[in-house]
């Protein structure tokens, strides 16, 4: 489309003078022209600044109204098509515009409201609508009243995210869309029990951030042990469910921060791997989904939040000397870290398999050779076009210091020590 055809697209409102406006065909004609940005902005600063008009003639709270139950059809259409909340917040913050991952919570405020999300969707929405602070009190208007926020760059913000929340791409459902709350869900979305995962977090964080080695090692032995206790026992009595095992298979996604993300996605794979988690990353929104038994996630999880935080602990200590700050130092340090991690949770994981048979006898090894079969099952029919990618690095230095750091890292995960 040219940039005649983008400057003639909004005329048939460009001139109305009728306050009986469809809001919905409006706005359309807006996210259309915000996705076409680099074609003409003259054409979206022009529409913007009409829409400014209508608002003074429609009052800006009725806009705000009817510009939100816009958005509420955009945001449904995201979450059929497998999108989940925090997801969408983390790929809208991913932009230039700081105002808009503020405003799509302000928007997600409004949609839990209107679909009683609290009330009627599943655990896993819920959480992470708390997480970011959804409000079902919230409104549009509260943000477009604010006096530090241009009425032009309110509604720039406005369009840009909903240009951007529209042309998402299908996602593989971890959960059930709006259209299924309420459904009975499959066994294998059933998440683990909050209060031990409250307890190994608690102890993991009382690990990190003492400053004193007997202290870090006594709380990380007594995450280890429960982990491990957990995890196997799980497994076991996983085992004697009449339910089929293919159905408690679960999917979930996790979001990657700048900087250097290609770097801790590959440090969470690296975790998963050894622990019968298949991932797959999508680096376009920093995302990593993963494939297993829900209390292997969960524990990946865990274990994967903890490394980050003791690289990043390790990578402070050695940036004391400058020469080791540089990003290709940094980048290369992480990707060390991530192998060596990996060869060490392998080899943690077998001694904890081969203690966990001492205990549960010859039981345990056709009880795991299960899970991976159905854990393999779903992830080549979720996705069967995967394409593999290199990754390289050049400082050797950081390479070097990374397996170093490595090598010091409570790597275990509670799978290597396994008492009666």
């Amino acid at each position: 489309m040219g940039t005649s055809d983008l400057t003639r697209a909004p005329q048939w409102w460009l001139g109305h003078s009728n306050i009986d406006i469809d809001i919905h065909t409006l706005m359309t004609a807006g996210i259309d022209l915000a996705s076409s940005l680099l074609t003409d902005e003259t054409a979206l600063h022009a529409f913007v600044g009409r829409l400014m008009d209508i608002e003074n003639r429609l009052s800006a709270a009725r806009l705000c109204i009817e510009s939100s139950v816009f958005s509420a059809s955009l945001l449904e259409t995201a979450f059929e098509r497998g999108w989940m909340p925090a997801e969408l917040v983390h790929v809208i913050g991913q932009g230039a515009d700081k105002a808009a991952a503020p405003m799509l919570v302000v928007l997600l405020g409004e949609y839990a409201r209107r679909s009683h999300a609290f009330s009627r969707a599943p655990q896993e929405w819920i959480g992470q609508l708390r997480t970011l602070g959804v409000d079902p009190g919230a409104e549009l208007a509260g943000l477009r009243t604010n006096r530090r926020v241009t009425p032009r760059a309110f509604w720039t913000t406005f369009l840009h995210l909903n240009a951007t929340v529209r042309r998402l791409p299908i996602m593989e459902m971890t959960g059930p869309p709006p259209s299924r709350w309420g459904e009975k869900s499959p066994s294998g979305r059933v998440r683990s029990d909050e209060k031990v995962l409250n307890k190994i977090r608690g102890l993991l964080a009382k690990a990190e951030s003492s400053s004193f080695s007997g202290e870090r090692e006594s709380f990380s032995a007594k995450a280890q042990e429960l982990m491990t206790r957990y995890a196997i026992d799980t497994a076991m009595v996983d085992a004697r469910s009449t339910d089929p095992i293919d159905t408690r298979v679960a999917v979930r996604r996790f979001t990657v921060d700048n900087p250097y993300v290609d770097a801790k996605m590959r440090l969470f794979s690296s975790v998963a791997r050894p622990n019968g988690v298949r991932t797959v990353h999508y680096r376009s929104f920093q995302l990593v989904a993963a494939v297993g038994m829900p209390v292997d996630i969960d524990l990946c999880e865990l274990l994967y939040t903890s490394l980050l935080v003791q690289s990043s602990m390790e990578l402070d200590a050695v940036g004391v000397d400058p020469s080791k700050r540089g990003r290709g130092f940094r980048r290369s340090f992480l990707f060390a870290y991530a192998q060596r991690v990996e060869e060490r949770i392998t080899e943690a994981f077998l001694r904890a398999r081969t203690e966990a048979g001492e205990h549960y006898g010859t039981a345990l090894v056709p009880v795991f050779a299960e899970r991976d079969r159905a854990v393999t099952a779903l992830f080549d029919e979720m996705f069967p076009k995967l394409k593999s990618r290199k990754t390289s690095f050049s400082n050797h230095s950081g390479w070097h210091y990374g397996r170093v750091a490595a090598d010091r890292a409570d790597i275990t995960g509670g799978r290597e020590k396994i008492e009666d």
